[in-house]
């Protein structure tokens, strides 16, 4: 007797049905066999398996379920211990609901369609179910676990606010990250201050004996700051099943995505979040032990554009060169000395700079007033605006010319001419808008690259010293160009390039 929760009838009422049967028919109740809780689609049921166990030892020879459905609601499973594994144990199958009998062939031919209906429904409940998540992610509910760094508002279990203890932790990793740190050695320095991992936050224990809870890794840190969740959007649709039957998570194009921007309070700004990517991706190796320079993965060779390796005597030379030999390029030699003096003089020349006249500094960047500049941006924007509009108003004018041709209220002639006219007009449209986006992207970097490179230099006051973090934060590249003598004296160019800004000015030692 093989009893499965239905949705409408409880255990004890179907009990009651089977054990009716049964008395009627004849049949001795060996034991029942209930998996209350379990879904119908995944045949490892608890019960279920105990069931088979017993059938192949001989203790079962009739199983009596109320219909089809409590059997199982995958059609294909189904028919296969209908049509297969019971006939083969010698197993006799009654669902009392559906009349069906496999001890009588008559009436037994409309099973595989009830199985196949049988499936439906979890199938339809599937889809159902996913469409009502997509829906609540679209309107920007957190629908997941829980997020490192956050916790759940006390008000709102679909809405995340920051957690006090763990929000410091993120900001700190991404500092770390744009100061040049690898995911390794951010981990090596998290497990080293004792920091529970996120696993450990959430009550999971470690997966070996051999870890501690403080036990950070690659991967973890790693999947930290390329969620773009910290930035305060709502992201669903990353994985999803392979289908209701599997329980198998395939990764979604992010073009599937579901984002929503602005969902709860963020934990980095995109300052940080561009900033930590950039060096993620430009980043040079570590030196022997596993510390990288404070300058890595921002030296740039001013001949050939190939990046300068620290070397031996505490210096930086063009790879290229040093693979290469001179028929590639030059050495570009300059010491870590050298390099400190001439990018810490200009480093605090610009923060000096800023700190006497903000303003003037970024009206001297832009090239004109900044209040120009910004009329000018929003003039532009409004343009956009009315040939976005236009643009929108093209499409119904062609639908009215040609229904008004069907219907012989305008002419062949007129109605040609009138297409030919907004089919001009939509492409002069679109190169005028893809001209004014192309204006507006460059105004824009004009107008706000000042601004953003001025708000991270007012947050280095009195720079005695040049670290990881000073470094990666206002400079984008360092180019260093090849040494030269001018009556007997060593001249050597190095252009910096700050973050937003660019070069401001060519620097020599």
């Amino acid at each position: 007797m093989n009893l499965n929760k239905g949705n409408s009838d409880s255990i004890e009422s179907q009990m009651l049905m089977l054990h009716q049967y049964a008395a009627a028919h004849g049949l001795q109740v060996y034991d029942e066999y209930t998996d209350d809780g379990y879904t119908g689609t995944n045949f490892q049921r608890p019960d279920f398996m105990r069931m088979m166990e017993d059938i192949r030892a001989g203790k079962v020879k009739t199983v009596i379920v109320k219909d089809l459905s409590r059997l199982g609601r995958d059609y294909i499973e189904s028919g296969r211990y209908q049509e297969v594994i019971f006939p083969e144990l010698g197993t006799r199958l009654i669902a009392i609901g559906d009349g069906y009998d496999s001890d009588n062939e008559d009436g037994n031919d409309i099973a595989p369609f009830k199985n196949l209906f049988n499936d439906f429904y979890p199938r339809d409940i599937s889809k159902k179910t996913r469409n009502a998540l997509n829906a609540r992610a679209r309107n920007g509910e957190y629908l997941g676990p829980g997020l490192y760094g956050y916790c759940k508002d006390p008000n709102d279990r679909h809405k995340l606010v920051p957690d006090p203890d763990t929000a410091p932790v993120v900001r700190r990793i991404f500092s770390m990250v744009c100061g040049g740190y690898g995911f390794c050695k951010v981990a090596r320095e998290l497990s080293n201050e004792g920091i529970p991992t996120p696993g450990a936050v959430k009550g999971h224990g470690p997966r070996t004996g051999y870890h501690r809870p403080t036990d950070w890794h690659f991967p973890t840190v790693r999947a930290i700051v390329m969620n773009p969740m910290y930035l305060g959007h709502t992201i669903h649709g990353v994985q999803k099943k392979l289908n209701y039957k599997s329980s198998k998570m395939i990764q979604m194009p992010e073009e599937n995505w579901i984002v929503v921007e602005g969902t709860h309070e963020p934990l980095i700004s995109r300052e940080t979040w561009d900033l930590a990517h950039k060096v993620i991706s430009t980043r040079s190796k570590p030196t022997g032990k596993g510390t990288p320079h404070i300058f890595s993965g921002l030296l740039k060779c001013g001949t050939c554009g190939a990046t300068m390796a620290k070397d031996s005597g505490n210096g930086f030379s063009c790879q290229r060169y040093k693979v290469y030999g001179k028929e590639q390029c030059t050495n570009h030699r300059i010491t870590m000395e050298q390099l400190n003096t001439v990018v810490l003089a200009s480093i605090r020349d610009v923060s000096e700079e800023v700190r006497a006249d903000r303003d003037g500094f970024i009206e001297r960047l832009t090239g004109k007033g900044l209040e120009g500049q910004r009329a000018a941006c929003e003039t532009a924007r409004r343009e956009r605006h009315k040939l976005e509009k236009r643009l929108s108003e093209i499409g119904p004018l062609v639908k009215k010319a040609f229904e008004k041709n069907a219907a012989d209220l305008l002419p062949d002639d007129v109605y040609t001419a009138l297409i030919e006219d907004y089919a001009a007009e939509k492409e002069d449209v679109i190169a005028r808008l893809a001209d004014l986006d192309a204006k507006i992207v460059e105004m824009e970097q004009e107008t706000e690259g000042p601004e953003k490179f001025v708000a991270l230099v007012e947050q280095y006051t009195d720079i005695q010293a040049l670290d990881r973090d000073i470094l990666h934060a206002l400079i984008e590249k360092i180019v260093i160009h090849q040494g030269y003598k001018d009556q007997g004296v060593k001249h050597q160019e190095v252009d910096i390039y700050f973050r937003f800004i660019g070069r401001i000015d060519d620097l020599s030692i």
